[in-house]
């Protein structure tokens, strides 16, 4: 599989922060805090070039989301934490240090509501303005590790998007990453839909 072109990527790029920005809104109302988040970096490789150790490290223990979702594009999604940044974002959200016999529940539910309203924030941006519908399935709590998150349905040959994602809350920074893998099948559709839009724009898919 060919990589996208500088073109393509910026576009796609797009469409991540207008989903993370619709989703910063209704985190805004949930919370009742100012929340504001960035996705400025975004990489699309092989799934087994990401567990190389080159784009993250694939051994780090990470909080996450993942939402499966089918359709033209097929595939899952996910919004991960590593366990501090989990911690200080439930803890931000809730108004209060959970005590420890209330924790775990308290942190599966926080980070189940907030790993929802960004995931589809981000894969309806992706749906919406490539006019592709895409179907969802109930989101899953992990605590594992991002090699066995990435390994855990036969991913390996598929395509990986992978969004490092800034969220600030109460002017407080707290690090996740998005990861949405594409069965390969349906990265293709992906790449017409992409040069659909980027043409009725008048723009050219290289540079």
């Amino acid at each position: 599989m060919d990589a996208l072109t500088p073109n393509q990527l910026d576009v796609l790029q797009e469409l991540i922060n207008i989903g993370v920005g619709h989703a910063a809104n209704t985190l805004n109302q949930m919370s009742g805090q100012h929340v504001s988040l960035h996705a400025p970096e975004v990489t699309v490789v092989p799934i087994e070039k990401m567990l190389s150790g080159e784009f993250i490290d694939a051994d780090q223990q990470v909080m996450a989301i993942k939402l499966s979702f089918s359709g033209n594009f097929s595939g899952m999604a996910s919004l991960m934490f590593p366990p501090e940044s989990a911690n200080k974002l439930i803890t931000i959200i809730l108004g209060e240090e959970p005590v420890a016999e209330d924790m775990d529940m308290m942190r599966m539910g926080v980070l189940q509501e907030v790993g929802n309203i960004v995931l589809n924030g981000v894969m309806g941006s992706i749906g919406n303005l490539l006019m592709e519908h895409i179907d969802y399935l109930p989101p899953d709590y992990y605590e594992t590790s991002f090699a066995d998150l990435l390994t855990s349905e036969d991913q390996k040959e598929n395509m990986l998007l992978l969004a490092k994602t800034n969220f600030f809350l109460e002017e407080r920074l707290i690090q996740g990453d998005i990861l949405v893998i594409f069965r390969l099948q349906t990265f293709d559709s992906l790449l017409t839909a992409l040069g659909r839009m980027m043409a009725e724009q008048g723009m050219s898919p290289n540079g």
